[in-house]
Protein backbone atom coordinates (compact mmCIF):
# COMPACT_ATOMS: atom_id res chain seq x y z
CA UNK A 1 0.00 0.00 0.00
CA UNK A 2 1.18 3.69 -0.95
CA UNK A 3 1.05 5.89 1.76
CA UNK A 4 1.41 10.08 1.12
CA UNK A 5 3.82 10.58 3.73
CA UNK A 6 6.52 8.29 5.32
CA UNK A 7 6.23 7.09 8.91
CA UNK A 8 8.34 8.60 11.58
CA UNK A 9 10.64 6.00 12.83
CA UNK A 10 11.61 5.56 15.99
CA UNK A 11 14.90 7.56 16.35
CA UNK A 12 13.73 10.51 15.98
CA UNK A 13 10.50 9.92 18.71
CA UNK A 14 13.31 9.37 21.30
CA UNK A 15 15.24 12.10 19.97
CA UNK A 16 12.20 14.64 21.11
CA UNK A 17 11.50 12.76 24.74
CA UNK A 18 15.21 13.62 25.98
CA UNK A 19 14.46 16.93 24.94
CA UNK A 20 11.68 17.60 26.80
CA UNK A 21 13.75 15.34 29.90
CA UNK A 22 16.33 17.73 29.38
CA UNK A 23 14.01 21.17 29.49
CA UNK A 24 12.00 19.55 33.07
CA UNK A 25 15.22 18.92 34.68
CA UNK A 26 17.09 22.46 34.00
CA UNK A 27 13.86 23.92 35.37
CA UNK A 28 13.55 21.96 38.50
CA UNK A 29 17.33 22.76 39.17
CA UNK A 30 17.03 26.33 38.58
CA UNK A 31 13.93 26.25 40.72
CA UNK A 32 15.62 24.74 43.60
CA UNK A 33 18.60 26.85 43.18
CA UNK A 34 16.37 29.95 43.24
CA UNK A 35 15.14 28.05 46.37
CA UNK A 36 17.87 27.99 47.99
CA UNK A 37 19.55 31.10 47.33
CA UNK A 38 16.25 32.73 48.34
CA UNK A 39 15.94 30.69 51.35
CA UNK A 40 19.66 31.57 51.97
CA UNK A 41 19.40 35.05 51.22
CA UNK A 42 16.51 35.37 54.06
CA UNK A 43 18.57 33.40 56.60
CA UNK A 44 21.39 35.90 56.34
CA UNK A 45 18.60 38.92 56.69
CA UNK A 46 16.86 37.43 59.73
CA UNK A 47 20.23 36.26 61.38
CA UNK A 48 22.06 40.17 60.60
CA UNK A 49 18.64 41.35 62.28
CA UNK A 50 19.21 38.99 65.07
CA UNK A 51 22.87 39.80 65.12
CA UNK A 52 21.98 43.22 65.26
CA UNK A 53 19.67 43.28 67.64
CA UNK A 54 21.83 40.95 69.95
CA UNK A 55 24.55 43.53 69.38
CA UNK A 56 22.08 46.32 70.51
CA UNK A 57 21.17 44.74 73.53
CA UNK A 58 24.51 43.95 74.42
CA UNK A 59 25.47 48.31 73.33
CA UNK A 60 22.95 48.92 75.61
CA UNK A 61 23.53 46.39 78.72
CA UNK A 62 26.96 47.74 78.47
CA UNK A 63 25.68 51.09 78.97
CA UNK A 64 23.49 50.41 81.39
CA UNK A 65 26.27 48.83 83.49
CA UNK A 66 28.26 52.47 82.80
CA UNK A 67 25.13 54.47 83.61
CA UNK A 68 24.48 52.60 87.45
CA UNK A 69 28.23 52.33 88.04
CA UNK A 70 28.19 55.77 87.35
CA UNK A 71 25.83 56.69 90.41
CA UNK A 72 28.14 54.49 92.27
CA UNK A 73 31.22 56.14 91.63
CA UNK A 74 29.68 59.45 92.41
CA UNK A 75 28.21 58.75 95.35
CA UNK A 76 31.13 57.39 97.10
CA UNK A 77 33.34 60.22 95.33
CA UNK A 78 30.21 62.87 96.84
CA UNK A 79 31.02 61.23 100.27
CA UNK A 80 34.83 60.80 100.16
CA UNK A 81 35.30 64.62 99.60
CA UNK A 82 32.97 65.29 102.58
CA UNK A 83 34.68 63.08 105.04
CA UNK A 84 38.44 64.12 103.64
CA UNK A 85 37.52 67.65 104.26
CA UNK A 86 36.37 67.16 107.90
CA UNK A 87 38.55 69.13 110.51
CA UNK A 88 40.62 66.63 111.74
CA UNK A 89 40.19 67.12 114.80
CA UNK A 90 37.08 69.60 115.42
CA UNK A 91 36.95 70.80 118.65
CA UNK A 92 33.38 70.42 120.39
CA UNK A 93 31.96 70.98 123.53
CA UNK A 94 31.21 69.19 126.39
CA UNK A 95 27.88 69.78 126.09
CA UNK A 96 27.59 68.53 122.88
CA UNK A 97 29.84 65.55 123.26
CA UNK A 98 26.97 64.78 125.44
CA UNK A 99 24.50 65.10 122.83
CA UNK A 100 25.99 63.28 120.49
CA UNK A 101 26.65 60.39 122.54
CA UNK A 102 23.24 59.90 123.60
CA UNK A 103 21.78 60.45 119.92
CA UNK A 104 24.27 57.00 119.01
CA UNK A 105 22.81 55.74 121.99
CA UNK A 106 19.68 56.23 120.52
CA UNK A 107 20.63 54.92 117.12
CA UNK A 108 21.15 57.93 115.60
CA UNK A 109 23.36 59.53 112.57
CA UNK A 110 24.68 62.46 113.58
CA UNK A 111 27.69 61.74 114.65
CA UNK A 112 29.00 61.10 111.38
CA UNK A 113 26.57 63.99 109.71
CA UNK A 114 27.98 66.72 111.95
CA UNK A 115 31.79 65.04 111.38
CA UNK A 116 31.57 65.21 107.73
CA UNK A 117 28.96 67.74 107.38
CA UNK A 118 26.24 66.29 105.76
CA UNK A 119 23.20 65.11 106.11
CA UNK A 120 21.40 61.27 105.35
CA UNK A 121 19.52 59.95 103.09
CA UNK A 122 22.56 61.83 100.50
CA UNK A 123 20.66 61.83 96.96
CA UNK A 124 22.23 62.13 93.71
CA UNK A 125 20.94 62.11 90.13
CA UNK A 126 22.60 62.99 86.81
CA UNK A 127 22.89 62.31 83.27
CA UNK A 128 24.84 62.13 80.22
CA UNK A 129 23.76 62.55 76.80
CA UNK A 130 20.92 59.39 76.72
CA UNK A 131 22.36 58.09 79.71
CA UNK A 132 21.14 58.60 83.14
CA UNK A 133 21.59 57.45 86.71
CA UNK A 134 20.69 58.19 90.41
CA UNK A 135 21.77 57.07 93.70
CA UNK A 136 21.01 56.93 97.77
CA UNK A 137 23.22 56.57 100.09
CA UNK A 138 21.79 55.69 104.20
CA UNK A 139 23.55 55.80 107.07
CA UNK A 140 23.18 53.26 109.64
CA UNK A 141 24.51 52.39 112.45
CA UNK A 142 26.15 49.21 113.81
CA UNK A 143 27.58 49.38 116.46
CA UNK A 144 28.21 51.80 119.37
CA UNK A 145 31.79 51.40 122.28
CA UNK A 146 32.01 53.96 125.21
CA UNK A 147 35.05 53.80 126.87
CA UNK A 148 35.17 56.42 129.72
CA UNK A 149 35.67 59.78 128.36
CA UNK A 150 34.93 58.79 124.44
CA UNK A 151 32.95 56.77 122.41
CA UNK A 152 32.90 55.40 118.98
CA UNK A 153 30.41 54.78 116.34
CA UNK A 154 30.52 52.61 113.48
CA UNK A 155 28.12 52.87 110.80
CA UNK A 156 27.38 51.12 107.52
CA UNK A 157 26.58 53.33 104.51
CA UNK A 158 24.37 51.52 101.90
CA UNK A 159 24.68 53.26 98.30
CA UNK A 160 22.01 52.17 95.93
CA UNK A 161 22.45 53.04 92.43
CA UNK A 162 20.43 52.41 89.55
CA UNK A 163 21.71 53.21 85.24
CA UNK A 164 19.02 53.90 82.70
CA UNK A 165 18.53 55.04 79.03
CA UNK A 166 16.28 57.56 77.98
CA UNK A 167 14.62 55.06 74.93
CA UNK A 168 14.42 52.60 77.49
CA UNK A 169 12.50 51.48 79.88
CA UNK A 170 14.54 49.14 82.08
CA UNK A 171 16.82 49.74 85.10
CA UNK A 172 20.23 48.47 85.76
CA UNK A 173 20.98 48.15 89.84
CA UNK A 174 24.19 48.16 91.42
CA UNK A 175 25.04 48.47 95.13
CA UNK A 176 28.33 49.40 97.43
CA UNK A 177 28.88 48.82 100.78
CA UNK A 178 30.23 51.41 102.84
CA UNK A 179 31.61 51.66 105.96
CA UNK A 180 32.63 55.03 108.79
CA UNK A 181 33.95 55.26 111.94
CA UNK A 182 33.87 58.03 114.14
CA UNK A 183 35.61 58.83 117.44
CA UNK A 184 33.98 61.94 119.76
CA UNK A 185 35.16 62.95 123.43
CA UNK A 186 38.22 62.82 124.83
CA UNK A 187 39.70 59.99 122.77
CA UNK A 188 43.16 58.42 122.31
CA UNK A 189 45.94 60.44 121.15
CA UNK A 190 47.19 57.77 118.81
CA UNK A 191 43.91 57.99 116.56
CA UNK A 192 45.97 60.88 115.29
CA UNK A 193 48.81 59.61 112.65
CA UNK A 194 50.72 62.95 113.00
CA UNK A 195 49.43 66.10 115.48
CA UNK A 196 51.19 69.36 115.71
CA UNK A 197 49.76 70.60 118.52
CA UNK A 198 50.84 74.02 118.14
CA UNK A 199 49.08 77.22 117.09
CA UNK A 200 49.75 78.27 113.50
CA UNK A 201 47.91 80.27 110.59
CA UNK A 202 47.18 79.02 107.47
CA UNK A 203 50.19 80.21 105.62
CA UNK A 204 52.74 78.78 108.25
CA UNK A 205 50.90 75.83 108.32
CA UNK A 206 51.63 75.54 104.34
CA UNK A 207 55.29 76.50 105.39
CA UNK A 208 55.43 73.67 108.04
CA UNK A 209 54.53 70.57 105.24
CA UNK A 210 56.99 72.44 103.05
CA UNK A 211 59.70 72.60 105.68
CA UNK A 212 59.16 68.87 106.67
CA UNK A 213 59.51 65.72 104.82
CA UNK A 214 56.92 63.82 106.34
CA UNK A 215 55.55 60.64 104.56
CA UNK A 216 52.40 59.21 105.60
CA UNK A 217 51.83 55.87 104.49
CA UNK A 218 48.69 54.23 105.44
CA UNK A 219 48.90 50.78 106.83
CA UNK A 220 45.85 49.18 104.53
CA UNK A 221 43.85 49.77 101.57
CA UNK A 222 42.04 52.06 103.29
CA UNK A 223 40.18 55.12 101.28
CA UNK A 224 40.14 58.02 103.69
CA UNK A 225 44.52 58.76 103.48
CA UNK A 226 46.62 59.61 107.00
CA UNK A 227 47.14 63.13 107.45
CA UNK A 228 49.02 65.77 109.24
CA UNK A 229 46.28 67.30 111.45
CA UNK A 230 47.21 70.90 113.47
CA UNK A 231 45.78 71.67 116.66
CA UNK A 232 45.50 75.17 117.93
CA UNK A 233 43.49 74.64 121.36
CA UNK A 234 46.07 72.14 123.84
CA UNK A 235 45.27 68.50 123.50
CA UNK A 236 48.58 67.46 124.62
CA UNK A 237 47.61 66.82 128.59
CA UNK A 238 50.65 67.95 130.52
CA UNK A 239 49.74 65.86 133.41
CA UNK A 240 50.93 62.18 134.27
CA UNK A 241 48.06 61.59 137.01
CA UNK A 242 45.82 59.15 135.26
CA UNK A 243 49.35 56.93 134.49
CA UNK A 244 50.88 57.60 138.35
CA UNK A 245 47.54 56.36 139.73
CA UNK A 246 47.61 52.83 137.62
CA UNK A 247 51.42 52.53 138.49
CA UNK A 248 51.44 53.62 141.78
CA UNK A 249 47.65 52.13 142.58
CA UNK A 250 46.85 55.16 144.47
CA UNK A 251 44.13 57.42 143.67
CA UNK A 252 45.93 60.95 142.87
CA UNK A 253 43.55 63.92 143.17
CA UNK A 254 46.34 66.76 142.82
CA UNK A 255 49.65 65.47 142.38
CA UNK A 256 50.93 68.62 144.19
CA UNK A 257 49.05 67.05 147.05
CA UNK A 258 51.73 63.88 147.21
CA UNK A 259 53.72 64.47 150.35
CA UNK A 260 57.57 62.77 150.72
CA UNK A 261 56.00 60.48 153.47
CA UNK A 262 53.25 58.87 151.12
CA UNK A 263 55.18 58.68 148.37
CA UNK A 264 57.77 56.32 150.62
CA UNK A 265 54.94 54.21 152.05
CA UNK A 266 53.51 53.17 148.94
CA UNK A 267 57.30 52.68 146.81
CA UNK A 268 57.45 50.24 150.26
CA UNK A 269 60.20 52.39 151.93
CA UNK A 270 60.05 53.39 155.74
CA UNK A 271 57.85 56.69 156.23
CA UNK A 272 59.94 59.90 156.39
CA UNK A 273 60.02 63.24 154.78
CA UNK A 274 63.44 62.72 153.55
CA UNK A 275 63.12 62.34 149.85
CA UNK A 276 63.10 58.92 148.04
CA UNK A 277 66.47 57.77 147.06
CA UNK A 278 67.08 57.36 143.19
CA UNK A 279 66.57 54.15 141.74
CA UNK A 280 63.90 51.82 140.12
CA UNK A 281 60.48 50.84 142.78
CA UNK A 282 58.21 47.82 141.81
CA UNK A 283 54.91 48.88 143.11
CA UNK A 284 53.13 45.76 144.72
CA UNK A 285 49.88 45.84 145.77
CA UNK A 286 47.07 43.59 147.48
CA UNK A 287 46.40 42.26 144.63
CA UNK A 288 49.80 41.55 142.87
CA UNK A 289 52.08 43.74 140.99
CA UNK A 290 50.85 47.30 139.71
CA UNK A 291 53.49 49.08 137.65
CA UNK A 292 57.03 50.88 138.16
CA UNK A 293 58.49 53.95 139.29
CA UNK A 294 61.74 55.50 139.03
CA UNK A 295 63.28 58.03 140.47
CA UNK A 296 66.05 59.93 139.20
CA UNK A 297 67.52 59.84 135.46
CA UNK A 298 68.00 56.99 133.54
CA UNK A 299 71.62 56.63 131.87
CA UNK A 300 70.11 53.75 129.36
CA UNK A 301 67.18 52.01 129.22
CA UNK A 302 67.17 49.12 127.00
CA UNK A 303 64.80 46.64 125.90
CA UNK A 304 65.33 43.14 124.66
CA UNK A 305 63.04 39.53 124.24
CA UNK A 306 64.35 36.51 125.84
CA UNK A 307 62.79 33.35 125.03
CA UNK A 308 59.14 34.13 126.38
CA UNK A 309 60.05 37.22 129.05
CA UNK A 310 60.08 40.42 127.71
CA UNK A 311 63.28 42.07 129.32
CA UNK A 312 63.91 46.08 130.26
CA UNK A 313 67.18 47.26 132.00
CA UNK A 314 67.50 50.61 133.63
CA UNK A 315 71.15 51.70 134.24
CA UNK A 316 71.82 54.57 136.43
CA UNK A 317 74.55 55.64 138.54
CA UNK A 318 74.03 54.02 141.44
CA UNK A 319 73.69 50.41 139.57
CA UNK A 320 71.68 48.28 137.25
CA UNK A 321 67.94 47.32 137.62
CA UNK A 322 66.71 44.41 135.22
CA UNK A 323 62.80 43.52 135.06
CA UNK A 324 61.90 40.32 133.47
CA UNK A 325 58.12 38.87 133.11
CA UNK A 326 56.59 36.79 131.25
CA UNK A 327 52.77 36.67 130.17
CA UNK A 328 52.66 33.62 128.99
CA UNK A 329 54.15 31.86 132.18
CA UNK A 330 52.76 34.63 134.51
CA UNK A 331 56.19 34.95 135.93
CA UNK A 332 58.77 38.37 136.66
CA UNK A 333 61.64 38.24 138.04
CA UNK A 334 62.76 41.60 139.43
CA UNK A 335 67.12 42.19 139.78
CA UNK A 336 68.36 44.76 141.74
CA UNK A 337 71.50 45.74 143.58
CA UNK A 338 70.07 44.64 146.73
CA UNK A 339 69.29 41.36 145.01
CA UNK A 340 66.29 39.37 143.11
CA UNK A 341 62.90 38.70 143.63
CA UNK A 342 60.04 36.48 141.43
CA UNK A 343 56.37 36.42 141.27
CA UNK A 344 54.34 34.40 139.71
CA UNK A 345 52.52 37.69 138.18
CA UNK A 346 53.43 40.45 136.16
CA UNK A 347 53.05 43.94 136.12
CA UNK A 348 50.20 45.43 134.96
CA UNK A 349 50.91 49.13 135.25
CA UNK A 350 53.33 51.27 133.32
CA UNK A 351 57.11 52.33 133.86
CA UNK A 352 56.62 55.99 135.30
CA UNK A 353 60.11 57.90 135.18
CA UNK A 354 60.61 60.89 137.48
CA UNK A 355 63.32 62.42 135.55
CA UNK A 356 64.97 62.15 131.88
CA UNK A 357 65.84 58.86 129.81
CA UNK A 358 69.27 59.65 128.18
CA UNK A 359 69.35 56.43 126.36
CA UNK A 360 66.55 54.11 124.99
CA UNK A 361 66.75 51.24 122.86
CA UNK A 362 66.59 47.83 121.47
CA UNK A 363 69.12 45.10 122.54
CA UNK A 364 70.31 41.38 123.21
CA UNK A 365 70.44 39.45 126.68
CA UNK A 366 74.17 38.04 126.98
CA UNK A 367 75.22 34.66 128.00
CA UNK A 368 76.29 36.05 131.29
CA UNK A 369 72.26 37.81 131.69
CA UNK A 370 73.34 41.42 131.09
CA UNK A 371 71.49 43.55 128.53
CA UNK A 372 73.28 45.11 125.81
CA UNK A 373 72.01 47.94 124.14
CA UNK A 374 72.48 47.07 120.33
CA UNK A 375 72.89 50.02 117.78
CA UNK A 376 74.47 48.25 114.62
CA UNK A 377 71.85 46.35 113.43
CA UNK A 378 67.82 46.05 113.72
CA UNK A 379 67.04 43.37 117.00
CA UNK A 380 63.42 41.96 118.35
CA UNK A 381 63.13 44.41 121.57
CA UNK A 382 58.92 44.21 122.04
CA UNK A 383 57.63 40.70 122.98
CA UNK A 384 54.51 40.72 120.40
CA UNK A 385 51.56 41.28 122.41
CA UNK A 386 53.02 43.10 124.95
CA UNK A 387 51.58 46.59 126.65
CA UNK A 388 54.67 49.00 127.45
CA UNK A 389 54.28 52.47 128.70
CA UNK A 390 56.74 54.40 129.37
CA UNK A 391 56.17 57.75 131.04
CA UNK A 392 58.67 60.23 131.50
CA UNK A 393 58.43 63.97 133.10
CA UNK A 394 62.03 64.35 131.47
CA UNK A 395 63.10 63.94 128.03
CA UNK A 396 63.45 60.97 126.26
CA UNK A 397 66.47 60.34 123.54
CA UNK A 398 65.97 57.40 121.30
CA UNK A 399 69.36 56.14 120.49
CA UNK A 400 68.63 52.79 118.64
CA UNK A 401 65.88 50.84 116.61
CA UNK A 402 62.70 49.68 119.16
CA UNK A 403 60.58 47.20 117.28
CA UNK A 404 59.02 44.22 118.38
CA UNK A 405 59.32 40.11 117.37
CA UNK A 406 57.93 38.98 114.67
CA UNK A 407 58.51 42.49 112.07
CA UNK A 408 59.36 41.57 108.46
CA UNK A 409 59.25 44.09 106.05
CA UNK A 410 58.18 43.31 102.37
CA UNK A 411 59.02 46.03 99.74
CA UNK A 412 59.16 48.70 102.22
CA UNK A 413 55.79 47.47 103.89
CA UNK A 414 55.82 46.42 107.65
CA UNK A 415 54.35 42.93 108.24
CA UNK A 416 53.38 40.88 111.88
CA UNK A 417 53.17 37.34 112.07
CA UNK A 418 51.92 37.58 115.56
CA UNK A 419 49.78 39.37 117.74
CA UNK A 420 50.77 43.22 117.97
CA UNK A 421 52.24 44.93 120.97
CA UNK A 422 51.40 48.71 121.79
CA UNK A 423 53.91 50.61 122.91
CA UNK A 424 53.80 53.90 124.49
CA UNK A 425 56.37 56.69 124.83
CA UNK A 426 55.70 60.04 126.04
CA UNK A 427 57.67 62.64 127.92
CA UNK A 428 55.23 65.36 129.48
CA UNK A 429 57.43 68.17 130.13
CA UNK A 430 56.29 68.36 133.92
CA UNK A 431 57.44 67.86 136.76
CA UNK A 432 55.44 64.81 137.81
CA UNK A 433 54.43 65.77 141.14
CA UNK A 434 54.70 69.77 141.52
CA UNK A 435 53.80 70.01 137.58
CA UNK A 436 56.48 72.93 137.08
CA UNK A 437 57.82 73.01 133.50
CA UNK A 438 61.16 71.19 132.29
CA UNK A 439 62.96 70.50 129.84
CA UNK A 440 60.94 67.69 128.23
CA UNK A 441 60.19 66.01 124.41
CA UNK A 442 61.01 63.22 122.60
CA UNK A 443 64.56 63.57 120.73
CA UNK A 444 66.32 61.30 118.20
CA UNK A 445 69.52 60.85 118.91
CA UNK A 446 72.32 62.13 116.62
CA UNK A 447 74.65 58.93 116.80
CA UNK A 448 71.38 56.63 116.19
CA UNK A 449 71.32 54.34 113.24
CA UNK A 450 70.78 56.28 110.10
CA UNK A 451 67.73 54.11 108.99
CA UNK A 452 65.91 53.99 112.45
CA UNK A 453 63.00 52.23 112.97
CA UNK A 454 60.41 53.05 115.75
CA UNK A 455 57.36 51.08 116.72
CA UNK A 456 55.19 53.19 119.74
CA UNK A 457 52.98 56.09 119.92
CA UNK A 458 55.58 58.79 120.28
CA UNK A 459 53.61 61.50 122.24
CA UNK A 460 56.10 64.79 123.11
CA UNK A 461 55.05 67.10 125.33
CA UNK A 462 57.22 70.02 126.34
CA UNK A 463 60.09 70.83 123.73
CA UNK A 464 58.36 68.16 121.16
CA UNK A 465 59.92 65.87 118.76
CA UNK A 466 63.46 66.57 117.95
CA UNK A 467 65.38 64.37 115.31
CA UNK A 468 68.87 65.45 115.87
CA UNK A 469 72.42 64.53 113.13
CA UNK A 470 71.97 64.99 109.26
CA UNK A 471 71.06 62.30 106.33
CA UNK A 472 68.85 60.43 108.53
CA UNK A 473 65.58 58.25 107.83
CA UNK A 474 63.28 57.78 111.22
CA UNK A 475 60.78 55.18 110.41
CA UNK A 476 57.56 55.31 113.09
CA UNK A 477 55.30 52.30 113.01
CA UNK A 478 52.35 54.00 115.18
CA UNK A 479 52.05 57.84 115.53
CA UNK A 480 53.52 61.17 116.37
CA UNK A 481 51.69 63.76 118.40
CA UNK A 482 53.91 66.79 119.58
CA UNK A 483 53.93 70.57 120.37
CA UNK A 484 57.00 71.04 118.30
CA UNK A 485 58.52 69.53 115.67
CA UNK A 486 62.40 69.64 114.61
CA UNK A 487 63.26 67.23 111.50
CA UNK A 488 66.98 69.05 111.24
CA UNK A 489 66.20 68.02 107.54
CA UNK A 490 65.92 64.43 107.99
CA UNK A 491 63.24 62.38 106.32
CA UNK A 492 60.10 61.09 108.34
CA UNK A 493 57.85 58.10 107.30
CA UNK A 494 55.25 57.29 108.97
CA UNK A 495 52.87 54.51 109.03
CA UNK A 496 49.82 54.51 111.71
CA UNK A 497 50.17 51.41 113.65
CA UNK A 498 47.58 52.69 116.24
CA UNK A 499 45.32 49.54 118.08
CA UNK A 500 41.79 50.35 116.11
CA UNK A 501 39.39 51.43 118.82
CA UNK A 502 37.52 48.43 118.81
CA UNK A 503 40.39 46.15 120.14
CA UNK A 504 41.19 44.74 123.08
CA UNK A 505 44.18 47.30 123.25
CA UNK A 506 41.81 50.13 122.84
CA UNK A 507 41.09 49.98 126.40
CA UNK A 508 44.74 50.43 127.64
CA UNK A 509 45.64 53.39 129.53
CA UNK A 510 47.02 55.44 126.99
CA UNK A 511 47.68 59.71 126.51
CA UNK A 512 43.90 61.19 125.74
CA UNK A 513 42.96 64.53 124.18
CA UNK A 514 42.36 67.20 126.86
CA UNK A 515 39.79 68.40 125.28
CA UNK A 516 36.59 66.95 123.44
CA UNK A 517 36.59 66.49 119.96
CA UNK A 518 35.35 64.92 116.85
CA UNK A 519 37.39 62.64 114.43
CA UNK A 520 36.50 60.30 111.05
CA UNK A 521 39.30 57.75 112.21
CA UNK A 522 38.37 55.59 109.22
CA UNK A 523 36.37 55.23 106.17
CA UNK A 524 36.24 52.99 102.95
CA UNK A 525 34.45 50.32 100.63
CA UNK A 526 33.56 46.53 101.60
CA UNK A 527 31.49 45.31 98.96
CA UNK A 528 30.42 46.08 95.37
CA UNK A 529 27.39 44.09 94.40
CA UNK A 530 25.99 44.13 90.69
CA UNK A 531 22.93 42.47 89.67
Amino acid sequence: MNYRFSPKTSGSSSLERNKNKRKGTVLIVTIFLFLAFTTLALGLIFISQVYLQVGGYEKNSSRLDYCSENGIKEAFHHLAAAIGSAPSPALISEERYTELRDDARGLGNRLLEEAAGIHFPVQIQAQEETMIWQSRTDCLLEKVMERDDFVLAVYSLPVQSEGRLRSLAFRRPTSLEARAEVLAGRIPLSAFPFLLNNTLSPEERRDFLEENDITLLPSSREILPPQVSFADAPLIPESAAPFLEKALDIEVFRPQDMTAAKLRSVLGLEESQEPVPEGVYLIRNDLGLAGVYVEGDIQEMVAAVEGTYQVISFRMEDGVWVLKYSPAESKTSFLSPQGEETFDLVPLGPIIISGDVLSLGGGVVEAEGEVRLVTDREVPAILPGVNLSLVASGKITITSHLVQQGLSWQEGIPYLKSEQAQVIIFSTGRDLWTEAAVEGGVVIAAGAPKELKVQAELTAGGEGLKVEGENKSLRVLGSVQTTAYSSSGNLLSLTPWAPRPDSENAGLLAPRTTLPVLLIARFGASEWKEY
